[in-house]
């Protein structure tokens, strides 16, 4: 056997370096079809296959609130602390808060990502620092020395991987903190901490943390016990949510309990994405190996001689298809190999399209699982394109020794060929649908009316912290005013204004509001808003119109009446018929005795959460009466923003050098992140669809050109009996044309059965998952017109060339041709 299977090899090799032509064809066809499905499942396999780097990963959850809206939320302290206390589906159970530090003390201060964790933080997660320890018990526990552990990139570029940097005093917010420890590389829970400090440390008991009303960016981890289904702990979580809501209804009515896997909760953000890439790019294989069979079956034809003699001398029709399979085998291995350089080259391309919060987006490389998938494509592909046309010869083979007219299987081969063209236009059609409505898509979000001006608006965030502003809000706004003014004499700025939120970057504080002189609905019922301070000037800054009344001036201080500005959302939700200046509005539960807000202004809507976000209830309130340490800087200027992004910070740098200054970006910047997921997936299906419409006219080209080629004799009868050249050539078009409407009314039952299938997941998404479309419904009318149009365009301009050599044909040349 394996002698058999050598000589099958061998032979192949020597058939295939007599035609280098077609061999190569076929290789570069097979090459790009395997090079991005390879390419496209290093990501897959990187992102949502391969278990989370921690000790058995799959017993790990995440554990968040839901509010009222039914949007996930953090949770409050003193509720994750009855979770903790009444939970029994946990081996261990701990809790993370997200949040950022101040670098100070250094030659440029640094603003990091950290994370405030609990003892179990680490047992959990089954991680140790390379150096050093965790936290002890005496260190989390408020009022103990402050300890801290720091990434291993952060003690590389900061301190110069230091030996000694144990023990080392550093200060975090102006505050020292005692190194203890350094986390190994690439540690990462959703983010890459550069800081951790035990949480029990930084909980005041006066502070606002013990409000179990209070969300401020808490959530649980837990560990679930072995026999126990992370379905069975998420239904006991539930039931604790429930018993809490009824004990304390005036903070958790219309709260719910989100249980989820760490796993679904890393990467149901790309899930979507990075799967129907995956579908994409298997179609356009399926649409390679039926091109390649299309000319392994042609190819057939010009050696059925050579089978049918080989078959008289005694050669079965087993051996032959086996030495068929031998070549299409031997041509798949060289594709594969060349689809990994094609693969290696497109990886480096993908990276670089890919959101930078993509996440694991480090570990995506051509790993050893990856190669295995190629190879078992490799494999596939072998026997898709090769079984077919192995089996069709060796019957003409058969046909042939035995005496037979070949011409008999022409109708078979005709519909063979038939049938691989009518697969391979729906299967182009298919992906051409998706990159349709992600074109869609993106010409949607271009449209978006943002509610502000974009243009020469630079923007970057600052944190006030240190010990002479902490607790101290009039030398917080002190410093904030004197920086506008600062800002404001550079030349070519036009104006400045702090917010505690920009447009697109996300609200940052969102809170339940009372509306006066309206009933009080149902506490799971009390609406929600962004509440934003802003400074005078903001909305001239950021080019937001004001609709009604006024916008907030330096009168507005601390001692002056409590004033708000709404958007017209708010306005017409809550006054559609009235006019809202003067109406009044309140921050907080019915039961809190915060004051009530005059509406002042109301002003355009504006895209808070993303462009393609629904606009919320947006509520202004004027800084100075809600002072806030961490601010946004916006500068309208007059040349290019990002011209003045060094003299911007110089002049807040000359008030207090210790003062980090970070996310420094143009709005225009901020407005191609917010879509970057939609905007990758747009340009890859797009590339994909082109690969495909131009494989798909290859095939027609291809397959048209053999149907001319057999009917030669037929066509040149017909002319030689009168038939005008362009009745000939009509004839030809006429029945290619016919092919390529079945193609299409097939792609579109597949494209339909597609994206109804995907449709939810397109256009709804999922808690925190963003939709992959908007604007558009996943059965997008336009783009079911417009995609078939082109591909049959493409078709027709594909069929014309062979359909207009017919007209050059020598009647008396075609009758002798054989």
């Amino acid at each position: 056997m394996l002698t058999e299977t050598y000589q099958d090899l061998k032979y192949a090799s020597r058939t295939l370096r007599k035609h280098p032509g077609f061999a190569a064809v076929v290789v570069i066809t097979l090459a790009l079809g395997i090079g991005a499905n390879t390419a496209i499942f290093s990501f897959v396999d990187a992102v949502i296959l391969n278990p989370l780097p921690f000790p058995e990963s799959d017993r790990l959850v995440v554990i968040s609130q839901t509010n009222n809206e039914g949007n996930e939320i953090s949770v409050s302290l003193l509720n994750f602390q009855d979770w903790q206390a009444r939970s029994r589906s946990f081996d261990e159970f701990g809790g993370v808060r997200f949040r950022t530090f101040n670098l100070t003390g250094v030659d440029t201060p640094q603003h990091l990502p950290g994370q405030e964790v609990t003892l179990s933080y680490f047992s959990i997660l089954g991680v140790q620092p390379q150096l050093g320890r965790v936290f002890s018990p005496d260190e989390d526990k408020y009022g103990a020395a402050r300890t801290a552990l720091i990434s291993d990139s952060l003690w590389r570029t900061a301190f110069g991987a230091d030996p000694n940097i144990l023990g080392r005093s550093i200060k975090l917010g102006g505050d020292p903190f005692t190194v203890i420890g350094v986390m190994p590389p690439h540690f990462e829970l959703f983010s890459k901490p550069d800081i951790l400090t035990p949480l029990s440390g930084s909980l005041d008991p006066k502070s606002p943390w013990f409000d179990r009303g209070n969300h401020m960016g808490l959530y649980a981890l837990g560990k679930v016990r072995k026999g126990i289904s992370v379905s069975q702990a998420e239904t006991e979580m539930r039931q604790i949510g429930a018993q809490l809501e009824k004990e304390y209804p005036a903070v958790n009515s219309g709260h719910g309990v989100l249980t989820q896997s760490l796993k679904t909760s890393v990467v149901h953000d790309v899930r979507s994405t990075l799967l129907v890439l995956m579908g994409a790019v298997g179609f356009v294989l399926l649409i390679a190996c039926v091109n390649v069979a299309n000319l392994s079956l042609a190819r057939s034809l010009v050696r059925q001689q050579e089978m049918g003699i080989r078959m008289a001398l005694g050669a079965g029709r087993g051996r032959l298809i086996r030495q068929s399979l031998s070549e299409s085998l031997l041509l798949s291995i060289l594709g594969g190999l060349a689809g990994v350089l094609v693969a290696r080259l497109l990886l480096s391309a993908l990276i670089s399209l890919a959101p930078p919060n993509l996440p694991r987006l480090t570990d995506v490389q051509l790993s050893g699982r990856v190669l295995i998938f190629t190879a078992a494509v490799t494999l596939l592909t072998s026997v898709l394109f090769g079984l077919l046309p192995a089996l069709s010869s060796t019957r003409i083979a058969a046909a042939f020794s035995e005496g037979g007219r070949t011409s008999t299987s022409g109708p078979i081969r005709r519909r063979l060929f038939d049938s691989l063209l009518v697969a391979e236009i729906a299967f182009a059609l298919i992906v051409l649908t998706g990159a349709g409505l992600m074109t869609r898509t993106m010409y949607k979000i271009a449209n978006v009316d943002p509610g502000f001006r974009t243009d020469h608006l630079l923007t970057m965030r600052m944190d006030i912290y240190g010990p002479q502003y902490r607790n101290n809000l009039p030398h917080i706004e002190a410093f904030q005013k004197a920086a506008l003014t600062n800002i404001k004499a550079l030349p070519g700025v036009e104006s400045a204004a702090f917010t505690l939120s920009l447009p697109i970057a996300g609200s940052q504080w969102g809170s339940v509001f009372i509306v006066g002189d309206q009933p009080v609905l149902d506490r799971s019922q009390i609406p929600i808003a962004a509440f934003n301070p802003v400074s005078p000037e903001y909305f001239q800054t950021m080019g937001i119109r004001l609709l009604q009344g006024r916008s907030f001036t330096e009168a507005d201080g601390p001692q002056s009446p409590k004033v708000a500005v709404i958007n017209e959302t708010m306005a017409r939700r809550f006054w559609p018929n009235e006019n809202p200046i003067g109406k009044r509005v309140r921050q907080g539960w019915p039961e809190w005795t915060t004051p009530f807000c005059e509406v002042i202004g109301v002003v355009a809507d504006v895209k808070l959460n993303g462009v393609i976000e629904t606009t919320p209830l947006h509520v202004y309130l004027p800084l100075a009466q809600n002072g806030n340490a961490s601010v946004y800087l916006a500068v309208r200027t007059r040349p290019e923003p990002q011209t003045l992004a060094a003299s911007v910070q110089s002049a807040v740098h000359s008030m207090d050098s210790q003062i980090p200054i970070y996310q420094v970006r143009t709005m225009d910047e901020r407005l191609k992140g917010a879509v970057v997921s939609q905007r990758a997936a747009m340009i890859l299906l797009s590339a994909f669809a082109l690969l495909a419409m131009l494989l798909a006219a290859v095939g027609i080209y291809g397959v048209i050109s053999w149907s001319v080629v057999q009917r030669t004799r037929e066509l040149g009868l017909r002319m030689a009996l009168g038939a005008l050249p362009r009745e000939v050539m009509w004839l030809v078009l006429r029945r290619s044309m016919l092919l390529v409407l079945a193609g299409v009314m097939l792609g579109l039952l597949g494209a339909f059965a597609v994206s109804r299938l995907l449709g939810a997941a397109l256009t709804e998404g999922g808690p925190g998952n963003t939709p992959l479309l908007f604007g558009v419904q996943a059965v997008d009318p336009l783009t079911f017109v417009v995609a078939p149009i082109l591909l049959a365009l493409v078709a027709f301009i594909a069929c014309c060339l062979p359909a207009w050599r017919v007209t050059k044909i020598n009647p008396l040349v075609a009758l002798r041709y054989e």
